[in-house]
């Protein structure tokens, strides 16, 4: 079949004898399209033409320009660098072959030429050049697949990161502290800590199988599940086992997710856990000791219906420091194929003696990143470390009251506290500052908290844990934060400075630490008076 003359491939020839150009014409026309220049400012304009040649025939010995001109303007111009040039010349020496190629040709073809030799060299050039063509075009494609991929892993990698909290429940009894740093592709790890109610406190980290936004949404999912479950299920087993469920069903993906879940009583320091084929955590204790937690209660998450995991209940001490992560650190591998290790992470651990917990945290990951060397993350790192500090016994001093929202009432609870101060020899220093705190507290929550004449419970609950007298104050009223209103300009007259705010103001001041949080459908306010300081102060 003889090829169209519309896909035929364009040869343009350049040569100021026309007899040569009529020469190779009658060579190459009957498969190619040819075209004619004899001169080099010709040959130049017809190669700027939208439809450029394929490949150019050059003489080299031309009047005005001559041939190595014509060859290293085509080349520096990116408009038409890529067209291959073959030389076409009585220039025999081995000196003008190698600049006609330094000047950037494909191939040097000397005269008198031979037929079969020209449309060999020809037809190899042009091959050449569709080979390449051919894979600029694949490379174009294989670029806007990586680039569609690499979007696809930044939307995996924003849902895992806005998923994660930034903030963290603080208590008197514990601190916590939690960072995760994602895989340029990006994995499924995770992380959570919320407060369950007053006494409790939930955390957990996790690992979805898989990368992108299938395991971003799956980790989504997974997260979503515990902590809706945690708010009315204290057992971490059935909790894990409810994910389980959910998980399983209509898994299409084949996902699944490694979980270790807990739930800590803040005042008696009970831990329960529930292991789902996750890395085991380490307990550093508060002799420097460290325990690993290495009993599994189930498989991994989402493998199977219909498993039922199992849960350890471990008492805390105060000091302990209990650490979560993922195979992000001990798998993470140096430029020598060497793993960093359970062992090492267990040093790292046991040689730290000081610091808070976000130190800690961010210690292990940048120890881990130093590990690996610059750019070597291969996996997401996730880390999570809780300090316990309270009270390990439910004997601690203290006492419960339930009141009504009226003003009346207040006076009961400080009546109640004061002789709870007497009894534990509280001096004013201390139970003053307390007395005044109820009195501002409660009276704002029953005057301006409430939108309805129905009678509403305020629970007031007192502890005296080691040198801290703790407060929680719990309400059902509209949801309101009293610690961050703005702070009143106390240099104004009272004219100028307006209604409200000084009380509470005066709470912040005299109270050594103040809490707030919305839990569920109610406000839970948590004061912290540190009885040492005040002695000191006197």
């Amino acid at each position: 079949m003889t090829e169209g003359k519309e896909n035929k491939q364009t040869i343009l020839i350049v040569d100021d004898a026309p007899a040569n150009i009529d020469l190779l014409r009658s060579i190459l026309s009957s498969h190619y399209k040819v075209k004619g220049a004899t001169n080099g400012e010709k040959a130049l304009q017809i190669a700027h033409k939208e439809s450029q040649p394929d490949l150019i025939l050059l003489d080299i010995i031309m009047p005005g320009m001559n041939g190595y001109e014509v060859c290293e303007q085509l080349k520096q111009d990116p408009l038409t660098a890529s067209i291959p040039v073959i030389f076409i010349t009585a220039k025999t020496t081995t000196e003008d072959e190698e600049h006609g190629l330094e000047l950037g040709a494909v191939d040097y073809i000397t005269k008198p030429i031979s037929p079969a030799i020209v449309e060999a060299r020809v037809k190899t050039q042009l091959s050449l050049k569709k080979n390449m063509e051919d894979l600029r075009r694949a490379y174009a494609v294989i670029e806007t697949q990586k680039d569609r991929m690499q979007q696809e892993l930044n939307v995996g990698r924003n849902i895992q990161l806005a998923m994660v909290p930034k903030e963290f429940p603080v208590s008197p009894y514990y601190s916590l502290f939690a960072a995760l740093e994602p895989a340029r592709e990006v994995g499924g790890d995770f992380y959570d800590a919320f407060a369950v109610d007053e006494d409790h406190i939930c955390f957990c980290v996790g690992d979805v199988s898989g990368k992108g936004v299938p395991a971003a949404l799956f980790m989504a999912m997974a997260k979503t599940l515990i902590k809706a479950r945690a708010s009315s299920d204290p057992s971490t087993a059935s909790i894990v086992t409810h994910v389980n469920d959910e998980l399983s069903k209509d898994n299409e993906g084949c996902l699944f997710v490694t979980l270790f879940v807990c739930i800590l009583n803040v005042r008696t320091g009970e831990l329960l856990t529930t292991n789902a084929g996750h890395n085991p955590p380490l307990l550093k204790h508060v002799d420097g000791s460290i325990t690993v937690l290495s009993r599994r209660d189930g498989l991994v998450v989402a493998a199977m219906e219909g498993i039922a995991y199992s849960e350890q209940c471990i008492q805390l001490q105060k000091g302990d420091t209990l650490l979560l992560y993922t195979d992000g650190v001990t798998e993470a591998d140096n430029i020598n194929e060497e793993f960093f290790g359970d062992d090492r992470l267990k040093r790292l651990l046991a040689d730290r003696q000081d610091g808070s917990v976000e130190q800690l945290v961010e210690h292990i990951i940048a120890t881990t990143h130093a590990f690996e060397g610059e750019d070597r993350q291969a996996d997401d790192i996730t880390v999570l470390a809780l300090h316990y500090s309270g009270q390990q016994t439910e004997d601690a001093p203290g006492f419960a009251i339930t009141i009504g929202n009226q003003l009346t009432d207040i006076e009961l609870v400080i009546e109640k506290f004061t002789e709870f101060a007497s009894a534990n020899k509280m001096a004013g220093k201390i139970s003053n500052p307390v007395c005044m705190a109820f009195d501002e507290l409660l009276a704002n929550i029953i005057s301006y908290g409430y939108v309805d004449r129905a009678r509403h419970e305020i629970g007031i609950k007192v502890s005296l844990l080691h040198n801290d007298v703790v407060v929680v104050i719990t309400d059902d009223a509209q949801p309101f934060n009293p610690f961050t209103r703005e702070e009143p300009d106390t240099e104004l007259s009272i004219e100028e400075r307006g209604i409200g705010g000084l009380g509470l103001h005066l709470v912040k001041n005299v109270m050594d630490e103040t809490y707030y949080k919305r839990h569920i459908d109610k406000n839970v306010i948590t004061l912290v008076k540190h009885i040492e300081q005040a002695e000191e102060r006197s």
